[in-house]
């Protein structure tokens, strides 16, 4: 019988780091309210119970990094998966518990609304670009409000990316063909009156989660737990998704998201004094 291999966290995490999202699935086996409560960025949920006849919805061909808690059950389903016949399956040891990196929160189906009337790429773009707007101004606002003079410049920085962000995302919507790039940033904006910032979560939500934030470390932990909402829920819109340039559009976006968690990282490094 096909046994899985285990995996270290540093392992894990350096093969997500280096593997385009379409090109491996990332699966938690525990329960939804376990799910629910913290899981890695653009996880597919699928509980060990119900594994053996929901097997089929993955691809047995990508390598399959499976995860629980601890590492006892994902082990149990990796071996399951290989039994199955998928070729690369390996169980993250440690489980969730041993991951020190950001992670979304969240049921299955949280910040969907702001993305489920995107019928188009184009407007998949103009929801994203809205949503970054939205950030950038929350920044800018937690800028005003910030009693300490590092936190508030730590705002002014991240408004300013979320600034670069958008920038980005132009230039996509530009490649997708001609149009009226002023008509495109109105609807966005008038999208990003609606508060919600990326990962289709309002700003009372993330404080909800976090509280308010009083210093640069507080801040950064708020900076990339927005960022991992936000690729967990691009990569959740794309699940399923029949229609292939949208799918492709989601998956591009949660590839973005996932450049700008890892520069965050990269960021919190150089910022080790603080």
């Amino acid at each position: 019988m096909s046994t899985a291999r285990q995996i270290s966290v540093p392992e894990a995490r350096g093969l997500l780091d280096s593997t385009r999202l379409a090109a491996r699935t990332l699966l938690d086996v525990r329960q939804d309210y376990e799910y629910a409560a913290g899981h890695i960025p653009g996880a597919t949920l699928i509980p060990l119970p119900e594994l053996a006849e929901r097997a089929g919805e993955l691809d047995p061909v990508l390598p399959t990094l499976v995860y629980c808690r601890s590492g006892v059950r994902s082990l149990a389903g990796a071996n399951l998966l290989s039994g199955l016949g998928f070729r690369d399956v390996m169980s993250i040891q440690g489980g969730i518990s041993a991951w020190d990196e950001a992670q979304a929160t969240g049921p299955l189906d949280l910040g969907l609304d702001a993305l489920v009337s995107a019928g188009t790429p184009q407007q998949a773009l103009e929801r994203a670009w809205g949503m970054e707007l939205a950030l950038e101004k929350y920044y800018s606002a937690l800028a005003g409000t910030a009693v300490d003079a590092e936190v508030t410049a730590l705002f002014r920085q991240l408004a300013g990316f979320e600034v670069r962000h958008r920038q980005t995302l132009t230039e996509r919507w530009k490649r997708l063909g001609p149009g009226d790039l002023s008509a495109f940033e109105a609807r966005a904006s008038a999208f990003a009156a609606q508060g919600l910032l990326e990962g289709g979560i309002a700003s009372a939500g993330y404080l909800g989660l976090l509280g308010d934030p009083a210093s640069t470390a507080e801040a950064l932990e708020l900076a990339m737990a927005v960022e991992a909402q936000a690729m967990d829920l691009y990569l959740r819109r794309a699940a399923g998704e029949p229609d292939a340039d949208l799918r492709r559009t989601f998956l591009l976006l949660a590839e973005a998201e996932k450049a700008h968690l890892k520069l965050l990282g990269t960021f919190v490094d150089g910022r080790k004094g603080f």
